[in-house]
């Protein structure tokens, strides 16, 4: 009993001493990136949204917007199938991150992970924003290459004092291995708490919607892009004025839309506002990088990144969008 307490003493001395020998910058940073990597995981958890089927937030729904363009494309499909463990696996992987970057333990590890985390996030929730900083996972995952190399050289100083204290018998080497078993069960532990506290403060799920994708005249149609649906041809395809005819009004009733191409091989969707209101915009979510989406029911697009949807009201209140600020093309 006596050791054991020794043993928890000693990590929580290691915790404060791995902290009062970083430079203060360093310290910034592992603070930063630790509590937003805790933050994170925490909040995907406790919105009752992200693993539920059917709602905007869906993990699935996301993996399957940001598919489109990434060039890990093929991967988030695959994850796609297994929505939910994916959804969950990357949640505690952020916490875990997070904790572990807090407290100390394994920090070559826990930075390695949390760059690995924002890359394949560079590479497929804000893959299309342009210019590139714009989007917070590139200079996430900057921020945790550089923490990366500054605890790469705090391990080879570690090693080279843990041989040097073995030399004159200070520390024995199940010291070390003990203390380390410590420290993980507890980020293990301490894991598992938050992760159930959050469950808990989840409340319900939004009710499901009924047009997830884009709807047309024929029900829901799959993103567009430059491989996925194109113009009508035939009777309507074709040039009228200045521009391409993308289909006959008579074809999309009021509050539906339909996806397109648009010149220049960007997705597009055309809202029918009215009888004689119709409006385009790019599908590509300036903010997030993503596909937006259109929900019929409720006449909003939204994006499949969590609350970044906004009422469609009026192409000029829709231009105005922070959130998802959706570049127009058409106004008619």
């Amino acid at each position: 009993m006596g050791t054991h307490r020794m043993d928890l003493s000693s990590t929580s001395s290691s915790v404060a001493a791995s902290w009062k020998a970083q430079p203060v910058s360093i310290r910034v940073l592992r603070a930063f990136l630790g509590v937003t990597f805790l933050y994170a995981g925490l909040q995907k958890l406790a919105d009752p949204n992200f693993l539920h089927a059917g709602t905007h937030d869906y993990i699935g729904t996301q993996l399957q917007a940001f598919a489109e363009g990434s060039p890990i494309g093929g991967l988030l499909r695959v994850l796609a199938h297994a929505a939910v463990l994916t959804g969950v696996t990357v949640a505690l992987a952020e916490i875990v991150v997070g904790v572990g970057t807090l407290l100390g333990v394994a920090p070559f590890a826990m930075a390695a992970i949390g760059f690995s985390i924002n890359l394949l996030l560079f590479l497929s929730a804000t893959w299309r924003v342009h210019p590139y900083f714009l989007g917070s996972d590139s200079i996430y995952a900057v921020a945790w290459a550089v923490y990366l190399v500054a605890m790469w050289e705090q391990q080879i100083r570690s090693r080279r004092a843990v041989r040097n204290r073995r030399l004159v018998g200070r520390m024995q080497p199940e010291d070390i291995t003990r203390r380390e078993v410590i420290r993980g069960a507890l980020v293990g532990a301490v894991t598992l708490v938050f992760a159930g506290l959050a469950r808990a403060a989840a409340g319900k799920p939004a009710a499901a919607s009924e047009a997830v994708g884009l709807t047309g005249p024929s029900g829901p149609t799959a993103p567009t892009g430059p491989s996925g649906p194109t113009p009508p041809s035939a009777g309507h395809a074709g040039h009228h004025g200045a521009g391409n005819v993308v289909t006959g009004l008579s074809r999309v009733p009021v509050g539906e839309a339909i996806g397109f191409t648009a010149p220049g091989g960007d997705p597009a969707v055309l809202v029918r506002l009215g009888q004689q209101k119709v409006v385009a915009f790019s599908r590509v979510c300036t903010h997030a990088g993503c596909l937006v989406g259109y929900d019929a029911q409720s006449r909003i697009l939204y994006c499949p990144r969590p609350r970044r949807s906004r009422a469609l009201r009026s192409p000029s209140a829709t231009a105005r969008w922070c959130w998802a600020n959706l570049r127009a093309l058409f106004r008619g």
